[in-house]
């Protein structure tokens, strides 16, 4: 009885050996992806004061930005794809993988229509030149089905720390044309929580490459700066240093790119 026990057990381990893609495709790969889409409107809020003699006006302008801005993106990963889990007599099959993703977000301006209180000082027009740089941990699932032996459903997820930066902004008022309330030192920067979820597909083209189509939907957490005074001598009255936050971005994003596999 121990015997057919033994001899069982050991036909079903070679059944899991030998599978199509269960002893293949493990290992580490290298991949590059470049893509486009859209950054959704969000909210900014500029909060800071008027010097008027003795005392401070206080200014508090808040708005939404434009319903979307176009952004381009580029990234690189180095993962590691663990053996499939797959029986020989299933079409299916799932190979999980741990990545780690390095993203470029290139700059993009979205503009705040943001009015202000008090409101006889109208409406604030603030334009955040934006780049941002992610560094993700990811979880990937690549999917074998019956229907196709070089096309792979692809699912993930990622998670990791967002540097954005603002460089050049610039906090305008119709009523005082001219004057960037920003203008002694309009950069800056913040770091915030990014996650990201991936959906597309893995399609093989020769015993080590893949090309990779993603769709993304990427966050990044609400960011806040501080912006310089302005400094208009003898043409706007001086100012403490601006606050502006930014809540949540929603980014929208279409990728394609390469996995070489080793």
């Amino acid at each position: 009885m121990n015997g057919k026990i033994t001899t069982s057990t050991a036909l079903c381990l070679c059944a899991l050996a030998t599978a199509p893609g269960a002893s293949a495709g493990h290992g580490f790969y290298l991949g590059a992806t470049a893509g486009a889409g859209d950054v959704m409107a969000t909210d900014l809020r500029q909060r800071g004061a008027v010097h008027l003699g003795p005392g401070k006006l206080p200014i508090d302008a808040e708005g939404p930005t434009e319903h979307r801005t176009r952004v381009h993106l580029g990234s690189l990963q180095l993962g590691y794809d663990f053996a499939p889990w797959q029986t020989a007599q299933s079409p299916w099959g799932i190979t999980p993988a741990l990545e780690l993703e390095g993203i470029y977000i290139d700059k993009h301006s979205p503009t705040g229509n943001m009015p202000v209180h008090p409101a006889f000082l109208g409406t604030q027009y603030v334009t955040v030149p934006t780049r941002a740089g992610l560094l993700m941990g990811n979880a990937v699932l690549t999917f074998r089905t019956p229907w196709a032996e070089s096309i792979f459903p692809v699912l993930g997820v990622g998670a990791g720390a967002a540097f954005v930066s603002i460089r050049g902004a610039d906090s305008a008022n119709p009523g005082e044309p001219g004057i960037n309330h920003f203008n002694s030192d309009p950069d800056a920067s913040d770091t915030a929580l990014a996650l990201q979820l991936r959906a597309g597909l893995n399609i093989k083209l020769g015993a080590n490459l893949h090309l990779l189509t993603e769709y993304r939907y990427l966050t990044i957490d609400a960011t806040r700066y501080t912006f310089g005074a302005t400094d208009y001598p003898g043409e706007h009255q001086p100012t403490d240093r601006w606050r502006l936050d930014m809540a949540r971005q929603i980014y929208h994003l279409m990728t394609v790119g390469i996995h070489y596999r080793f």
